[in-house]
C-alpha cells in the first residue's frame, strides 16, 4: 500500500498546502482506498487543527479535530488517529484534496499520513 506521509506546521490562523499535491496520488483512479491519518504533534494539544477532505468536490470530512498524539498507541492506518476511509468511487481520474486548519493563536505542528491503495 503506497503512502504519502509528510510534517507540516501551520501559521496561527492558516490553512495548510493541499497534502497531495505535487505527488504521484494527487489523481487517483476509480476504486482507490483512501486512508487518511493525523495526529497534532505540537507538544501542547490545542484541540484546534482540523482536516477538510473531497474527493471531486464532494466532501468526505468538513473540520474534523485532529487527535492529540496518544502515548503507546502507534501511528498508522488503523487505529485512533484515522479521520477518514473511502473508497473513490468517480468513472474518471479522482482528485483527492486534504487540507488542514490551524484554528489556534499559535503555530502548530501536524502529522499526517494517507495511505492509497486497497
Amino acid at each position: 500500500m503506497p503512502l504519502v506521509k509528510k510534517r507540516l506546521t501551520i501559521a496561527a490562523g492558516a490553512t495548510s498546502d493541499q497534502v497531495l499535491q505535487g505527488t504521484t496520488y494527487e489523481y487517483v483512479d476509480p476504486g482507490t482506498q483512501l486512508v487518511v491519518a493525523a495526529q497534532d504533534a505540537t507538544g501542547t494539544y490545542s484541540g484546534q487543527v482540523t482536516m477538510n477532505f473531497t474527493v471531486n468536490n464532494a466532501e468526505f470530512a468538513k473540520d474534523a479535530v485532529v487527535s492529540e498524539d496518544v502515548s503507546g498507541e502507534a501511528f498508522g492506518w488503523r487505529g485512533g488517529y484515522v479521520l477518514n476511509d473511502m473508497i473513490t468511487t468517480g468513472q474518471v481520474r479522482n482528485r483527492p484534496v486534504v487540507t488542514f486548519t490551524n484554528g489556534s493563536g499559535s503555530s502548530a505542528t501536524v502529522d499526517v499520513a494517507i495511505f492509497i491503495g486497497g
